[in-house]
């Protein structure tokens, strides 16, 4: 007889491929098939199976829907490309964008606008990379800065579109952080960027690493809390709705 699954845990996690979102998984014994949903509200996964015993086999459906229920998230999210007239957070100040002039002239902040040329089509993969840039410029600034005052010397720095982390260290100070960063406060992105430099001293979140990063001035209940209130909004900046 082949071995049981082991048994999933009524709140867990599922890997998207891009992303992962959290997961609850119950039981319904009137149910009479496997069912995935996503609740709109809270942007989790709920798998619902007809016994204890068909959760494990309820899960591996849901990783089936991987497409359908990133789909769904992102509509959760409420989809906001950037386009003519939208006001965004950049650096924590709203600024609105205004599409004007060439398509082969550069971005451009003036004052609160941010000007955007060319074709409409194009401009939401424009400022995405527009704002890529800038965050890996005020990354790369902060990151020195914190690996200065340590006495240590970083690795490359990569700019991704992470969903699960805002920012990593690898063993060889490699650091990685999310381009949504550049939408949050400056002492946000602040706080980020001490604590991957922190790891270049102690590559795990021991007491030891804790005294490290509280030494470097960073407030880190204050950041927990603002990406607990408005973290997950920065992840629905530049997604296109669905069609």
């Amino acid at each position: 007889m082949p071995p049981r699954p082991a048994p999933l845990a009524a709140d867990a996690i599922i890997d998207l491929g891009d992303r992962t979102a959290p997961l609850t998984a119950r039981v319904n014994r009137r149910a009479r098939r496997l069912i995935v949903s996503v609740d709109s509200i809270s942007g989790r996964v709920i798998v619902t199976a007809p016994s204890k015993r068909a959760l494990g086999e309820a899960l591996d459906f849901a990783k089936t829907r991987s497409r359908w229920i990133a789909r769904k998230l992102d509509e959760c999210a409420g989809a906001r490309p950037f386009e003519d007239g939208v006001a965004f957070p950049l650096r924590g100040a709203m600024v609105t964008i205004a599409l004007d002039g060439a398509a082969r002239a550069p971005i451009r902040l003036d004052g609160a606008s941010l000007v955007v040329g060319g074709d409409s089509r194009h401009a939401n993969r424009r400022i995405i990379d527009w704002l890529k840039a800038e965050a890996r410029r005020a990354l790369t600034d902060r990151a020195d800065h914190y690996a200065d005052a340590l006495g240590r010397r970083r690795g490359p720095i990569t700019i991704r579109d992470t969903r699960s982390r805002w920012g990593s260290c690898a063993p060889d100070g490699a650091l990685s952080f999310s381009w949504r960063l550049i939408l949050a406060p400056p002492d946000i992105l602040d706080y980020v960027a001490a604590h991957e430099c922190a790891h270049l001293v102690h590559l795990n979140h021991s007491p030891a690493y804790w005294r490290v990063l509280n030494g470097l001035g960073v407030d880190a209940c204050a950041a927990r809390d603002w990406f607990a209130a408005h973290g997950q909004g920065l992840h629905s900046w530049g997604v296109k709705r669905a069609a």
